[in-house]
């Protein structure tokens, strides 16, 4: 069951309880029944009676295991059976019950997926939110799509914070320490960062691309010092030490808790009321401009409302917001010579994937469910709900039912792009 931990400002999850060893048996002996392929023998003997029959002086031995249930189903049977489990220690229990069910249940592993060798649709093991926990580095993969979850141990991560994701890679921060890192089992990249120089650390933070497929990626991070004015901190490929500089809003501007975008050559930052704030360089000089949109939104932004900004593609932006009322709008922003700011009312066979250290966008995947937005978000029941923008309605994902009950969002977690693949 997921658990809900209530804390000042957010509601956090704990990762789901594997199921237990008995309740895996019973299911399988239940289901195995109910088909009638498997056959139990009734023995009438008592238990008064089998204690006659058995000498004192003898150690009992485990009867053996009859293996004709791990035959009398179709091998296409068993394996889908095995891709039901939606824990660890019962898909890990499935596979110790014989060799032919731990054939048919082999260990998972997956590969990062980046933009530059990704396919051009994506089918439902694609997308999964990665989630970690920070006591012991546990990196668990969730699939909505699924119900799925896969593990991963890394010592590296004890202790951090992600701060954001792109293209397979990981921001990672712990007190004044950062690091890029790569969370592939098959291979383990990590790029130790700059120290900061100050106590104070960075509300937000971005980076422009892959270290991987960019010669020339930026670390961009951002903290509210007061309404008029922000501190900025970058770390350029090549620097040694993080540049921090100071600049003044010509507007009130608070920061959201939703991560930069890197859009155009530039880092977008959203704002409470949906201002969006914009950083970059000119002729190596860097900038700091306010986008002033609050006024476009219609309906209108409040304080207790949530941005998040989602790229669709290198020429689209979008903020989406989340109203106290479990309502969700999405709108696009046109930052031309004439702002634009336009109500969406569907995004057509889009996915847009949220969350405060990461938000993506995928075209054409090849699930039941489009023109959606996806966030880290499970109902009071624990599972798992996304937004429909057709139904205008969260919906929980396994049932496709309407469910508008209180929302528990999963923390310190983002969305990456994952391949399964058998070993």
């Amino acid at each position: 069951m997921i658990t809900a931990l209530y804390m000042p400002s957010t509601l956090a999850i704990k990762a789901c309880q594997p199921l237990n060893n008995f309740v895996f048996v019973v299911l399988t002996i239940r289901f195995l029944y109910s088909t009638g392929r498997a056959k139990i023998q009734h023995n009438t003997s008592t238990a008064e009676d089998k204690l006659k029959k058995r000498p004192s002086s003898i150690k009992s031995k485990p009867a053996p295991v009859d293996s004709n249930i791990c035959i009398r189903l179709s091998l296409d049977l068993q394996s889908e059976i095995s891709r039901c489990l939606i824990s660890q220690e019962a898909y890990m229990s499935f596979r110790l019950v014989c060799k032919l069910w731990r054939s048919v249940a082999p260990p998972l592993r997956w590969k990062v997926v980046v933009d530059g060798d990704a396919a051009p649709s994506y089918d439902q093991d694609s997308m999964w939110l990665l989630s970690l926990n920070r006591k012991d580095g546990l990196c668990t993969f969730y699939n909505p799509f699924r119900n799925f979850n896969c593990y991963m141990s890394n010592n590296d991560l004890v202790g951090c914070e992600i701060r954001y994701a792109k293209d397979g890679w990981l921001l990672v921060s712990k007190g004044k320490s950062f690091f890029l890192l790569e969370p592939s089992p098959s291979r383990k990249q990590i790029i130790h960062l700059p120290q900061k120089r100050y106590d104070y650390l960075c509300d937000i933070m971005s980076f422009s691309a892959s270290p991987t497929n960019s010669s020339g990626w930026v670390i961009f991070g951002i903290a509210l010092l007061n309404v008029f004015q922000v501190r900025i901190s970058y770390l350029r490929q090549g620097d040694d030490r993080w540049t921090c500089i100071t600049r003044d809003s010509e507007m009130p501007f608070l920061l959201s808790s939703s991560s930069p975008v890197y859009f155009g050559e530039e880092f977008c930052v959203i704002g409470q009321h949906g201002d969006v704030g914009v950083f970059g360089f000119k002729d190596g000089t860097p900038y700091w401009v306010i986008h002033k949109l609050f006024q476009q939104y219609s309906p209108r932004i409040y304080d207790a409302c949530r941005l998040f900004l989602v790229q669709q593609d290198q020429n689209v932006l979008h903020s989406v917001v989340v109203t106290p009322q479990h309502d969700v709008h999405v709108y696009e922003l046109d930052f031309g010579s004439n702002i634009i700011v336009k109500l969406v009312k569907e995004v057509k066979n889009w996915l847009f994937f949220t969350s405060e250290a990461s938000s993506v966008a995928v075209c054409g995947m090849n699930v039941n469910v489009d023109n959606a937005v996806f966030f880290p978000t499970f109902n009071t029941c624990n599972d798992y709900t996304y937004y429909s923008l057709e139904d205008v309605a969260f919906k929980v994902l396994k049932d496709n039912c309407t469910d508008k009950t209180y929302q528990k969002e999963l923390l310190n977690c983002v969305w990456i792009r994952c391949e399964l693949r058998g070993n």
